[in-house]
Order: C-alpha cells, then sequence, then structure tokens
C-alpha cells in the first residue's frame, strides 16, 4: 500500500508542479519537452500496480525512470531551487528514490 501511495505521489507532485504557474512561468509552457520528459518518468512509478513483467524488470524500469527524474531536477530545477515549484519537484524526486528503494526486486 505504502508502494502504491508513493508511485501515485511522484506523478501527482511532478504534474501539479509543472503546471502551477509561479512568477509568471509554468512547467508545460516553458519548457515544454522536459516537462513532458519528467511526466512520463513520473508516470512509470505506476507501473509496479499494473505490471505484467517480473518484480526485477519492474524494478529496473522504475530505477531508469527514478535516474531520468533525478536527470530532469539536476538540469532544470537545480538553477531555480529557491521557488515553491521547484521545492514541489524536489519532493517528487524525493519520493521517487524512495519508490524505487521499496520495490521488490531491487538490487542490492
Amino acid at each position: 500500500m505504502v508502494r502504491a501511495i508513493l508511485g501515485v505521489l511522484v506523478l501527482g507532485l511532478t504534474v501539479t508542479a509543472l503546471a502551477i504557474e509561479e512568477n509568471e512561468s509554468r512547467g508545460y509552457e516553458d519548457w515544454t519537452a522536459w516537462a513532458i520528459f519528467a511526466t512520463v518518468m513520473a508516470a512509470v512509478h505506476l507501473l509496479p500496480l499494473f505490471s505484467p513483467l517480473d518484480e526485477e524488470k519492474t524494478w529496473l524500469v522504475v530505477a531508469l525512470a527514478t535516474a531520468g527524474l533525478v536527470l530532469y531536477w539536476v538540469a532544470i530545477v537545480l538553477p531555480s531551487v529557491s521557488s515553491n515549484t521547484a521545492f514541489t519537484q524536489t519532493m517528487a524526486v524525493v519520493l521517487a528514490l524512495a519508490h524505487c528503494w521499496l520495490l521488490p526486486g531491487r538490487r542490492v
């Protein structure tokens, strides 16, 4: 249940942070390609809820998506980390890391 909640929160926080306008700026308008990339990477965190793949393959896909979110965070969010939407995106990435850590099939 905790893993499902984390997956939903990752997607919800990512979409919310990209959709909210702050300082006349909105992620989906200002950096559309990166915003779509981040949304897809966040949506992959719902894969364990519906995946027909085994646990190890599912974990690998989610781990790659988490790495994609971290890349997005470093490239786009980190330079403006003092904003409220950046905080929300930071929380989404932290929850993505926690979600990936808690998934079964994780390689140690």
